[in-house]
């Protein structure tokens, strides 16, 4: 599992490039929100996404 952080860039193979800009939760129940420019931020649990940090 990725350990994510605000302001981190990540890639997500659907989304594209995104910024972190919230995490909440550790381990199995983590959860990023990450702003890929869309209309609104996605939130996404990280034991499932598959983003990679850059």
């Amino acid at each position: 599992m990725v350990a994510l952080a605000v302001g981190d860039r990540v890639t997500h193979d659907q989304f594209g490039l995104g910024t972190v800009v919230a995490v909440k939760g550790t381990g199995a129940n983590a959860e990023a929100t990450i702003d890929f420019g869309d209309t609104k931020p996605k939130r996404l649990l990280l034991r499932y996404a598959p983003v990679e940090k850059l």
